[in-house]
């Protein structure tokens, strides 16, 4: 039996200094590119409810490995994972935690909340049993080996059972109530009347534009928060989220352009960071339909199913130019599916060659010379000068001889289109928590819904040696094994091209020059991540 350890670090808190503002000492504004949806942190998994959520909850786990509310975790045997807990914390309503609190918030993540589906329950649908061991351990039980349980569970927030009726003890169903006769609704999160959790802010208010506003919880188990106050609003127009910081609304704001940036270089009062972050931006081909739809060829065919075309695709793309040229630095040329520097990916992967003549004689010889028309779609709100960058594409596409037409699409509308496979070519960003084996494990693998593989194979792609690597992924306890495999796909994923990597995408954020920012890979804008310098 293969068993693995995995000790996590000691957390240690940080304590700092106010900055002082003209809001007061105390206070940190910080503005979100877009508004966090909820209070409830089983509703919305996208990143500014998440953002918003980590301050009043906490996992077992942090997303980057850190210990929160346990201190280390062991899997018992392939189907038995052990969390042993942190000691001496408790709940913003003054409830001490154990055991019975994560069975609890497990039992919430699987019932449908408001009668609707939550973000964790298909994710976890393996999950059989949550058992209290003793008021300081749980484990969890699956039906069979499921080695990404721990990544998982990095989403689970952590409730108090205090707030909830029961039947004593408590037992885990994952198709019932366990027992529950009264959970908490989305509205009592939203008022704070059940926004409870051991985080290092209460939520003192929350609108339904989106913003909020937090107090330090003076009672958090480690030293704490930065700040007092904070205060989070929801500015979805870039400019005007740098209009409120020139103003002094704001400390901090989110996705600045590159234009934003510019005009700061010349002010002391301001700067900007930039922290790499997980989101691996690239195009996704249709290469397994007979047409693709939006591209198409003299004699009919879909050319995207040929690899000489896709590798033709690749090499015209001067991904150098785009990271310097049009991300001012602020991006990572990519050479595979994930970021490079991912645990498990393989960062001695070389980068992807441009060579605009090389992609003319491959067309030429798969008998596309010319005659390939396509249709290249993108939302034009989703990533950082992702329209520009599109066009750009565009252009070194019809360097080569391919006619291309750009449609730009607000994110609400693109992403309809997407779901119902109306694009056979289209720009994509991915940057998924749980670890690079995820991104390509559902973009690019062949629909097997006992492994949870395939969820979103928009390119119709498959391969028999990809899925047999993803398969033994899906399955392996041992990391080090793990990671081979997942390499292995990898490679196999670069060679065969059913989407282009372009670059992974960094985090940006302008702030006052009086602050010290340390960015997330994952995209989140967290409170303590901010501290006066």
């Amino acid at each position: 039996m293969q068993i693995n350890y995995f000790k996590l670090a000691t957390a240690v808190g940080v304590c700092s200094a106010l900055l002082a503002s003209s809001a007061g000492a105390d206070t940190l504004r910080m503005a979100y590119s877009a508004a966090p949806s909820t209070a409830d942190p089983f509703k919305s998994s996208a990143s500014p409810t998440a953002s918003l959520n980590e301050h009043i909850y906490e996992a077992l786990v942090s997303r980057t490995d850190q210990p929160l509310l346990a201190t280390s975790y062991e899997w018992k045997d392939n189907t038995t994972l052990l969390f042993h807990l942190r000691e001496g914390v408790t709940f913003h309503n003054g409830a001490a935690f154990t055991a019975q609190d994560v069975v609890y918030s497990a039992c919430r993540m699987m019932y449908r909340v408001d009668g609707k589906k939550n973000m964790l329950t298909s994710a976890m649908s393996p999950l059989t049993d949550v058992k209290v061991i003793d008021d300081h351990t749980v484990a969890f039980t699956t039906l069979k080996a499921y080695p990404v349980l721990p990544e998982k569970l990095k989403s689970l927030s952590i409730l108090s059972a205090s707030q909830a009726d029961f039947t004593a003890p408590l037992q885990y169903d994952n198709t019932g109530d366990c027992g529950i006769t009264r959970y908490p609704t989305r509205a009592q999160f939203e008022s704070g009347e059940m926004a409870n959790g051991t985080g290092k802010y209460t939520l003192e208010s929350f609108a339904n534009t989106g913003d909020a506003d937090l107090v330090r919880n003076p009672n958090h188990w480690s030293d704490g928060g930065n700040w007092d106050r904070v205060e989070i609003r929801s500015v979805k127009n870039s400019g005007a989220r740098m209009a409120g910081l020139l103003a002094g609304d704001f400390n901090l704001v989110e996705n600045p352009t590159m234009e934003d940036l510019e005009s700061l270089k010349d002010n002391d009062a301001y700067s900007s960071t930039s922290t790499p972050s997980w989101r691996t931006i690239f195009l996704i081909l249709d290469v397994g339909s007979e047409q693709a739809p939006g591209v198409t060829a003299a004699d009919g065919s879909n050319p995207l199913a040929d690899l000489r075309v896709r590798k033709a695709l690749s090499l015209a793309v001067n991904r150098e130019a785009i990271v310097e040229r049009l991300m001012g630095g602020m991006a990572t040329v990519a050479s595979q599916f994930s970021p490079s520097y991912r645990e498990g990916a393989d960062p001695t992967m070389p980068d992807l060659t441009y060579d605009p003549e090389q992609a003319k004689a491959l067309l030429a010889e798969a008998g596309y010379a010319t005659g390939i028309k396509m249709e290249l779609n993108v939302p034009n709100d989703r990533y950082i000068n992702g329209t520009r960058v599109a066009q750009a594409i565009a252009q070194y596409f019809t360097r080569v001889g391919i006619e291309v037409s750009l449609k730009a699409e607000p994110w609400s509308v693109f992403k309809k289109g997407r779901k119902n496979r109306d694009f056979g070519v289209f720009m994509y960003g991915w940057g998924h928590p749980q670890g690079a084996a995820q991104m390509i494990s559902y973009a690019f693998a062949s629909r097997n819904k006992d492994l949870n593989l395939g969820v979103s194979n928009y390119s119709n792609y498959h391969n028999t040696d990809f899925d047999a690597a993803m398969e033994k992924w899906a399955v392996e306890t041992d990391k080090q094994a793990s990671h081979g495999y997942l390499q292995a796909a990898m490679q196999v994923a670069v060679d065969e091209l059913p989407g282009i990597p372009l670059y992974y995408q960094h985090s940006i954020w302008a702030h006052d020059s009086n602050l010290t920012v340390v960015g997330r890979p994952d995209e989140r804008t967290f409170a303590d991540m901010v501290s006066p310098k």
